[in-house]
Order: C-alpha cells, then structure tokens, then sequence
C-alpha cells in the first residue's frame, strides 16, 4: 500500500463514515430509546418499572394471557415476565389464576389497581406519542403504522 493510500485508511477511520446513520436498526433503536427515556419518569413518578409498565400495557390490551403469551407480546425473557409478575401481584396490580380453558396453564389478570396504574400512566404515554409525532399527516401516520407491521413481519418470518 502506498504511503497516501495509508494515510487515506488512516485518516478514515480517525473521521469516521457515518454509515450508522442509514443503518435502519440503529436509528429504529434510538428512536425506540429516547421514547422509552422519556416516558420512565412519569412510570418512577407512580412506581411503576418500564417491564411493568410493559406487562400492563400487554395485559389491557389483549385481556387476560398465560405468561407465555405476555412473553411474546412484551418480547421480554419469560424469567423476567416472571419477576415482573410477582412483582405486579405484591403490589396488587395483577394476579395468577387457573385457566378456565386447560387447568394446566396459568393466567395473568390485571386488577382494578393494575388498571388504575396504567390509566395513570397512559396519558403520559399518548402524550409522548403526538409529540413524537408531530408535523406527520395522518396518511403519514398510516403509512408509518403500515411500514413498521410490513417490517415486523419481515424479522419474524420463518426463513430470515
């Protein structure tokens, strides 16, 4: 290698090549992120956690589930689902109940204080949403929506 065509390699790796800016995972992870961040001082404001807020989310949305199903949903390890659940039962926001279909599996129920937390917290969460935003047309909105399922369906295809 020429002596310029090393100072070159050199001077671009000292400058950088930005390719992490149009690196979809990337700028959909600190979206993702800085939503998150501003939504956890409103959930530390009621005591409730981020995985919880997520469990709770997940249980007001789809009803009653078996831990397996609040696993998939929340796309969270179900040993911390788990932890999660316990958690919500102490602080009586949920409980874990016989199936009333198959008496081997185990259901999760939100409690009148399970809802209360999360109605208390949901504003805050549509709040965060309009800022993020804001500026979008509601056909922009749609497509986004119809983007992120298209590219959801993507990854959990069979064959990626």
């Amino acid at each position: 290698m020429s002596k310029a065509r090393a100072q070159a390699a050199k001077d671009d790796l000292e400058i950088g090549d930005d390719w992490l800016e149009e690196f979809m995972p990337y700028r959909l992870y600190r979206v993702v992120n800085r939503l998150n961040l501003r939504l956890q001082n409103r959930l530390k404001a009621i005591g409730v956690s981020p995985s919880q807020w997520r469990v709770l989310s997940v249980l007001r949305s789809h009803g009653t589930l078996t831990i397996g199903k609040i696993v998939e949903h929340t796309l969270m390890e179900q040993s911390t689902v788990s932890r999660v659940i316990d958690q919500l039962e102490h602080d009586g926001r949920a409980h874990r109940r016989t199936s009333t279909a198959d008496s081997r599996m185990i259901e999760v129920v939100l409690t009148e204080a399970g809802v209360d937390a999360f109605e208390k917290i949901l504003p805050a969460a549509r709040r965060h949403e309009r800022i993020a935003m804001e500026g979008f047309s509601v056909k922009e909105i749609a497509a986004l929506r119809g983007l992120l399922a298209r590219l959801e369906d993507n990854i959990t295809r069979d064959d990626y």
